[in-house]
């Protein structure tokens, strides 16, 4: 009977019956732990209790949209169409939209993203240690020549956003509006929702980079058949459940801010800082594709036309890590090379910020020009540089970290007033769904490059 089952209804059931078992044990174990007077582990197994809870909780409704999503309602619409109809969807008829269909919509997409949080530990584990194994004693150098580019692209990029904002900035800041942000109205979810990640990402990347580069020395065949097993269930859990219902989570985003006032502010306002900005992306973009092409414009526009759904999901979400799964395709179409892919992605992702490195840079410079008259000269700007590059180490593709992270470099390194600091706040969550589009459309050009390298060294 099992058998003949829809997966979805096995999975729906398995779910409900660890639910289940999970509030049994919960009893069981609270009252040895009150028996034994061991208080102190009481706070942390009701605190890891509650994850496991939440988590099966978030897999209930994960489960009948992704199954829903992936048979009737989005099968046939490429990704990027349904995502471009969603976000034109938002912007001409989400103030229409009554507020608690936008609170069902916001409450599943922080459903989904708890579930994502969850996953994304496992998702970075196995895509980099799996892609460090396919190289076997060469993965080292793989992974300088990776990080090596990675660097070189951040700085390169924090420079030119310098001598552009240098050149230009003198001539737009007087006309610029320095008002902060407003939200108009704060809409919540249905019930709570506590998001966190289990571990730290970067922790995770250092851990599996180091891991990989260890066992691609040693040949161990029953080890390495579980990890590639284990890869495979993320691959699966990638393309029939988060692909299918990325737009639906995307859409309960939108809604969100969309009714607080959010979503045309970035239109309305900071025009001309929003117009260089995108200006020095949209430019240094192309012609990041356009050298790791070869020049080609046709190679280019059709690598360009691959990687536009990583764009598209990075803006929507505010996050190149979240944009992974997609990145990870488009960088398999341009490369050819789905071992490098699934290795370098998840590694950029967590520490090449191209938009970061334009938007911070340029919106700092407008600051002190609009508060102070001057720009920093280029040996203090460089060192800023430095700290940046280092920094963005930590930020790991999470929406809204960014300035955050960010905020004692600028007071640090520039001396920036609270009053600066909540300026530059506000601009910068206002701009984040470019830069982390930026972030994400960068990686699929930088990648091409390192295949390339990787090629010609014979690896």
């Amino acid at each position: 009977m099992l058998r003949k089952m829809p997966l979805p209804l096995k999975l729906l059931i398995a779910d409900f019956g660890l639910l289940l078992s999970l509030y049994i044990v919960d009893m069981f174990i609270f009252d040895v732990l009150a028996r034994f007077d061991r208080i102190a582990y009481v706070s942390k197994f009701l605190l890891l209790s509650s994850q496991l809870k939440g988590f099966l909780l978030i897999f209930f409704p994960f489960i009948i949209l992704a199954f829903v999503a992936n048979k009737f309602l989005l099968k046939r619409v490429l990704l990027p169409i349904q995502l471009l109809i969603i976000i034109a969807f938002v912007f001409f008829f989400g103030s229409y939209t009554p507020e608690l269909v936008a609170r069902i919509f916001y409450t599943f997409s922080l459903q989904f993203k708890g579930f994502l949080l969850i996953f994304l530990p496992f998702m970075l584990f196995a895509l980099v240690f799996t892609g460090i194994l396919a190289f076997r004693k060469s993965a080292t150098i793989v992974l300088l020549i990776l990080l090596g580019a990675i660097f070189t692209s951040d700085v390169v990029i924090a420079l030119i956003s310098y001598v552009t904002g240098r050149l230009i900035l003198p001539s737009l800041v007087e006309s610029m509006v320095t008002q902060q942000l407003i939200i108009k109205k704060s809409l919540k979810t249905l019930f709570p929702i506590v998001l966190e990640l289990p571990v730290r990402l970067e922790k995770v990347l250092i851990f599996s980079i180091l891991f990989g580069i260890i066992f691609s020395f040693f040949t161990l065949p029953r080890f390495e058949r579980v990890m590639y097993r284990f890869k495979g269930i993320v691959e699966n859990i990638l393309r029939y459940g988060f692909i299918p219902t990325l737009p639906l989570y995307v859409f309960g985003f939108l809604l969100k801010i969309q009714h607080e006032g959010i979503f045309t502010e970035l239109f309305r306002h900071y025009s001309n800082a929003f117009i260089l900005i995108f200006s020095v992306q949209a430019f240094y973009l192309f012609f990041f594709y356009l050298v790791a092409t070869g020049f080609s414009l046709k190679r280019c526009f059709r690598a360009i036309k691959n990687a536009f759904p990583s764009y598209l999901t990075a803006f929507s979400t505010m996050s190149s890590m979240i944009a992974l799964p997609i990145s990870i395709d488009a960088a398999e179409k341009n490369t050819g090379n789905t071992a490098l892919a699934e290795m370098s992605m998840p590694i950029m992702a967590n520490l090449h910020f191209l938009g970061v490195a334009t938007n911070m840079p340029i919106l700092a410079m407008a600051t002190m020009m609009l508060f102070w008259g001057v720009i920093p000269d280029f040996t203090q700007y460089f060192i800023f540089v430095l700290y940046l590059c280092y920094t963005m180490i930590a930020i790991s593709g999470v929406p809204g970290s960014g300035i955050f992270l960010l905020t004692p470099l600028l007071i640090l390194q520039f001396g920036f007033s609270p009053e600066m600091i909540s300026v530059v706040t506000a601009l910068y969550l206002l701009i984040e769904p470019f830069g982390a589009a930026a972030n994400a459309f960068g990686d699929g050009a930088l990648i091409i490059i390192v295949n390339k390298i990787i090629k010609r060294l014979g690896f």
